[in-house]
């Protein structure tokens, strides 16, 4: 190998301007490196304030459950394809609807991607597959909305991975067998290769500066924001 003191006098042309090319490749990537992490705190400045993207991609996992038709259905069936994530339940009064019908509206905003919605229940007893396509084509929810049960074991292994709290809630005087769930209400945005990369409550408060402000739904904007910010995230391997 050539002395790199003595290049520079045997060969002008051949040592020092290799060396220059390669100091303005170097300056030049510094230069990308630095406006990558700029535009990336950019986005993470105008997502929505109540927007998850730190530390998403610790939450979720495999899944393995039975659509409406009784297929089985796994993570591998969303390859290359993103998606939002949705856990809720059939007979849920105004959460899960409402939640769906603003998903809807936010996939549907001008420049919105292309995502795939995905319902999973958490009340397979009585969410059979059957029961979960019905449901799934409800007017107004998102179009292509895919619907998801299983067995209680199976839904309760999702319902892990994706740090879903829910537990059946019954109340005073009701009938026999009567019951509700209470669940978090969140979407999980995933991209093509089952990664978690933003979450959203569906809910939030009026004020979110004063935390006994009554909750209010995400509005459909910032839902379609915050889905936007996770899947042009840049800071991810």
């Amino acid at each position: 190998m050539a002395d790199p003191v003595e290049t520079p006098r045997r060969n002008l042309t051949g040592a020092i301007v290799p060396a220059l090319a390669v100091a303005g490749l170097a300056a030049a990537a510094a230069l990308w490196l630095a406006g990558a992490d700029r535009t990336q705190r950019e986005k993470q400045a105008t997502a929505p304030s109540n927007c998850i993207l730190e530390n998403a991609d610790g939450v979720g996992g495999p899944i393995d459950l039975v659509d409406s038709n009784g297929a089985r259905v796994t993570q591998a069936d969303f390859a290359g394809e993103p998606a939002v994530i949705y856990f809720g339940f059939t007979h849920c009064p105004d959460i899960c609807p409402g939640s769906m019908y603003a998903l809807a509206e936010a996939l549907a905003l001008p420049g919105s991607y292309d995502v795939q919605a995905v319902l999973v229940t958490v009340d397979p007893e009585r969410d059979t597959p059957e029961r979960m396509g019905e449901y799934a084509s409800t007017e107004g929810f998102p179009e292509g909305l895919t619907g998801l049960s299983g067995t209680r074991a199976q839904v309760d292994a999702v319902a892990r991975a994706f740090q879903v709290h829910h537990g059946r809630t019954t109340a005073p005087g009701a009938a026999e067998g009567a019951y509700s769930v209470d669940h978090s209400s969140l979407l999980y945005v995933v991209d093509g290769n089952w990664r978690t990369v933003s979450i959203i409550p569906t809910m939030r408060r009026a004020d979110m500066m004063d935390p006994r402000s009554p909750m209010t739904p995400t509005p459909p904007a910032e839902i379609a924001a915050c889905i936007a910010a996770g899947l042009e995230r840049t800071d991810l391997p």
